[in-house]
């Protein structure tokens, strides 16, 4: 069985349970999940210590990462172009002192 709030495992004949007016049924691994849940009423996703938090942590890197790597892309694709650009420039201003 898990924890409701931090998502650990709860080892047989520890924690506790709480069952709520309409039913919904609660595990805690310890006091503090308990009352982070039910008396602070935060969100496991925002408390850093909870295995929600981690895996949302890991998630928003990993798309970071890839925001980065496309920009990354970009700049070089644009750069190739700049630089064609100034070569066909280049290019054209020797054509002209030719003539």
């Amino acid at each position: 069985m898990n924890c409701s709030f931090c998502g650990r495992t709860i080892e047989p004949g520890t924690g506790t349970m709480f069952v709520t007016r309409k039913g919904k049924i609660f595990y805690f691994c310890a006091s503090k999940c308990k009352k982070n849940l039910l008396k602070l009423k935060r969100k496991p996703r925002k408390v850093r210590w909870t295995r929600e938090y981690i895996k949302e942590k890991e998630i928003r890197i990993r798309a970071l990462s890839r925001d980065r790597e496309k920009v990354k892309k970009e700049k070089k694709v644009k750069t190739i172009k700049d630089k064609d650009k100034r070569v066909k420039r280049v290019k054209s201003r020797k054509k002209d002192e030719e003539k």
